[in-house]
């Protein structure tokens, strides 16, 4: 459902109600950002509203979302002063529903979680939470590969830095600046002597630079990855130096919500399984794999309320 407003003949305001399945807790997104820090968001808490840059096509459009209804019956209002064309307008909503899992029905993989037993509590404590996916899988990947073996905080600082170096930044009303991350195009101009100030290691900055000519070369094309099963996926992103299983898997889960992805070799899953399967040891990445072949078809989600247990704790909440 959209609203025009018109103006001298020339459209100025776009709008749109997005309906959301439910059951759908904005409060369980916005707890979850507390830990996972994003640089492109400005979060209004008593306003329940997010405003970001979303990139239609290679063109970055300022969005201010509201979340509202209630957790049964959720909606977010989309409001934007770009003129967008019909075209535009349903990339943009197509977007927008992929990163906030609007079509994903939890209901039956709450009854598929409340067969294994540690994790009843967990539908119950977090109801309404899913994955808040990247919005494009050039972002997602590159995100990861910025996101290996350093913590959240800093690798959320080094998106940022990114972003100012090569993305494109817009200015609103009261001169709050927002960040587009940056293109492919942006990236593989880039040599890693530019990210080097930035505090990026040699080979990080090499990584991501190479991922960006791979894909700007059509080496890696990401429109195929959308028809390709996950070890497909796996086999044709690994040839790509500095991307292992690991970090395919989580641009499977994070870039695509693909729902049955198992990152079995990440220190949060080891450390969230310990806790909430009270196991006397860091499972490895074999017992991992054990215990998520009860979670199929569903172990994207299942992962997700293992990781967000780990959250609750570090900010000190009581989920048990």
């Amino acid at each position: 459902m959209a609203n025009h407003h018109i103006k001298n003949g020339e459209m100025l305001v776009y709008s749109s109600v997005i309906s959301l399945t439910p059951p759908y807790s904005f409060e369980r997104l916005l707890r979850r950002l507390e830990t996972h820090p994003d640089p492109q968001l400005l979060v209004d808490v008593q306003e329940s509203t997010l405003r970001r840059v979303f990139r239609v096509g290679t063109r970055p459009i300022l969005v201010s979302l509201q979340f509202a209804g209630t957790m049964e019956q959720p909606f977010i209002r989309l409001h934007t002063e770009a003129t967008l064309s019909v075209s535009e307008q349903q990339l943009l909503e197509k977007t927008i529903r992929h990163v906030f899992s609007a079509d994903l029905d939890l209901n039956p993989i709450y009854e598929h979680m409340r067969q294994q037993q540690p994790m009843v509590i967990l539908t119950e404590r977090f109801r309404g939470l899913r994955l808040m996916l990247d919005s494009d899988l050039f972002q997602s990947m590159v995100k990861t590969i910025i996101g290996q073996q350093i913590n959240l905080a800093f690798a959320a600082s080094l998106t940022q830095r990114l972003m100012e170096l090569a993305g494109d930044v817009m200015v609103d009303e009261t001169g709050h600046k927002f960040m587009a991350f940056p293109t492919e195009e942006a990236v593989a101009r880039l040599e890693p002597a530019d990210l080097r100030p930035l505090q990026f290691s040699q080979r990080k900055a090499e990584y991501i630079i190479d991922y960006a000519r791979a894909i700007v070369s059509g080496t890696v094309d990401l429109d195929r990855l959308w028809q390709m099963e996950d070890d497909e996926i796996i086999e044709h992103l690994t040839a790509q130096r500095g991307i292992g299983r690991w970090t395919v898997e989580c641009l499977m889960m994070f870039g695509m919500g693909r729902p049955d992805l198992l990152p079995a070799a990440d220190i949060g899953l080891r450390n969230g399984l310990q806790m909430v399967y009270e196991l006397a040891e860091k499972p490895d990445e074999k017992e991992i794999r054990r215990i998520g072949e009860d979670w199929r078809p569903w172990r994207s989600v299942y992962s997700l309320y293992i990781w967000e247990a780990v959250g609750a704790v570090r900010r000190k909440e009581t989920w048990e």
